[in-house]
């Protein structure tokens, strides 16, 4: 339960950080690919494919924080997911089998159906969670962290004082 709620906690610091809406949404997005794919499998050693994008996110200007939050995150999602992912590869069986025949895409683990599931499924919900998060970013700073900063504003100066404990307490969970 405490990790669930650092983990929450970590997301909204994130959304109120100084990270531009755009790097937090493309570290959403590498965070999400990693997620659902293999990097190290333990009987099969690294994993091209994975290994690129974990150093392409380090190499890019995105939000890291958001790149090992939704990596941990997806990471959770994809073994709940596990029966529609092996499904999903079956019915691209003919893909796992090409990829089975390219060195690049058979040490990424594609010619095996569960994680070329895996694979295809994060590619599906990477871009759907960064336009989310891009989204949750802007409308967080523009609609809510405002009222939140006049609010402390207002505290600090003595002129508001019903629960000041309670907006301290949100204050400190939102990171203001």
């Amino acid at each position: 339960m405490y990790t669930l709620y650092r983990l929450l906690r970590n997301l909204i610091r994130s959304i109120a950080s100084a990270a531009e809406p755009w790097q937090i949404a493309l570290g959403t997005f590498f965070g999400t690919l990693l997620g659902f794919m293999p990097i190290w499998p333990l009987s099969q050693g690294p994993s091209p494919l994975g290994l690129s994008i974990l150093v392409l996110a380090l190499l890019v200007n995105c939000h890291l924080g958001s790149v090992f939050l939704f990596m941990g995150t997806c990471k959770l999602l994809s073994l709940a997911l596990m029966g529609i992912e092996l499904n999903i590869g079956q019915h691209f069986s003919a893909l796992a089998q090409w990829s089975a025949d390219q060195p690049f895409f058979y040490l990424s683990l594609w010619s095996h159906t569960g994680y070329l599931g895996k694979t295809l499924v994060g590619m599906a919900c990477a871009p759907i969670f960064a336009a989310a998060m891009w989204w949750v970013t802007v409308t967080f700073r523009t609609k809510l962290m405002a009222k939140l900063m006049e609010r402390r504003r207002l505290m600090t100066a003595g002129k508001f004082a019903n629960n000041p404990w309670l907006f301290r307490l949100g204050c400190w969970f939102f990171g203001v």
